[in-house]
């Protein structure tokens, strides 16, 4: 006797993703291996994969994005700034674009304010003091 699947019903239980049935210990173990950037890509597919990959509280969180960080970003090996997150820290050196104007290919990251963004931006947000030789930004850093 022959039984038939529908592509439907192996990709879903009930109308939920088998992949999202995945315990999270199983979830850790294929984390550990991937690169940030696919790290990043996981992370937007559900909820629950954010939940798991985004998660500001989680140590385990934070070390599948440093040990992602020190095995495929050689040019990353310093830790974060202090009171930054692992994936911030990742999103702020691998992904381009003005975090303001959303200004395409800009790479260019101001760590004293860590904040990647175009030169017109950082002139817009920040204020040059003429009796010193610091700026004083008027951006939140997010």
């Amino acid at each position: 006797m022959e039984t038939e699947f529908s592509y439907q019903s192996l990709n879903s239980v009930q109308g939920r993703c088998l992949a999202t049935q995945i315990p999270p210990e199983i979830f850790i173990n294929i984390c550990q291996d991937l690169p940030p950037t696919d790290l990043l890509s996981l992370a937007r597919v559900c909820k629950k994969f954010y939940s798991y990959l985004c998660s500001t509280n989680s140590t385990t969180t934070q070390e599948i994005w440093k040990n992602s960080r020190l095995t495929f970003l050689p040019f990353v090996q310093m830790p974060p700034p202090e009171g930054m997150m692992e994936l911030q820290y990742v999103k702020l050196v691998t992904e381009r674009g003005c975090q303001f104007c959303k200004k395409p290919r800009i790479r260019k990251v101001y760590w004293a304010f860590l904040v990647r963004c175009c030169r017109k931006c950082l002139e817009d947000r920040t204020i040059r003091s003429n009796s010193t030789s610091f700026t004083i930004p008027k951006f939140d850093s997010r």
